[in-house]
């Protein structure tokens, strides 16, 4: 297990720390892509995307779209939505951990950099609404998370007893700028990106263990 942190406040990313995005985004994008007759994105720069900000996103759908890439910014997304809702899936202990995480007192918070409209049928398919305090997602003209996460900390009340959870360096960056410890998930699309994580984990659920002797330390 990795090193314990110790933490009454743990604020997840979305793609790729609790759900499973490449169900959805990848087969939305080459589905897409093959009914218009536009040569298919390696998966790799797919994964490269997830987890930037929704204008990464859209900028990509253009810039391979050519001349449908209106046609392409319009059908991807409609078509990543029903997939989530068809064969989305969240990562294995992702809602045991948060449930557990609360049940001990712990306060949770979602940070994503996805747009209101995919975060809306995330929530919605998973029902994940009643297991987070907080619940934030991109804003236009947002070019990190260190803001948000800042706030989020705050109205938490978790200034000095607080870790961020993710898998990409906009989650670790952000972290370090708001003077957080970082978790890395293995399951996520950082890849080498772990190496900035102060913590990595190879499940979720070892989150837990790091609250509970969280609270054995403190005689709790």
């Amino acid at each position: 297990m990795a090193r314990a942190l110790d933490f009454d406040v743990a604020v997840f990313d979305l793609d790729g720390t609790l759900y499973m995005t490449e169900l959805s985004v990848t087969p939305a994008i080459k589905q897409t892509f093959a009914e218009l007759g536009l040569p298919l994105p390696p998966d790799r720069d797919i994964d490269e995307l997830i987890g930037k900000p929704t204008t990464f996103y859209s900028a990509f759908l253009r810039a391979r779209g050519g001349d449908l890439a209106r046609e392409v910014e319009r059908r991807v997304p409609a078509r990543e939505l029903e997939l989530v809702r068809a064969q989305g899936a969240l990562f294995p202990h992702a809602r045991e951990t948060l449930e557990e995480l609360r049940r001990s007192g712990c306060r949770t918070a979602l940070l994503t950099n996805a747009g209101p409209d995919y975060l809306g049928v995330i929530m919605g398919t998973f029902h994940l609404g009643p297991l987070f305090d907080e619940i934030s997602s991109f804003r236009s003209g947002e070019v990190s998370k260190t803001a948000r996460l800042r706030e989020t900390v705050r109205r938490l009340d978790g200034e000095g007893a607080a870790v961020m959870v993710g898998d990409r360096r906009f989650d670790f960056d952000a972290a370090r700028e708001a003077g957080v410890p970082s978790v890395g998930v293995r399951h996520g699309y950082g890849h080498e990106e772990l190496a900035l994580a102060d913590v990595v984990i190879d499940d979720l659920w070892e989150l837990v263990g790091m609250r509970r002797a969280t609270l054995a330390a403190r005689g709790r």
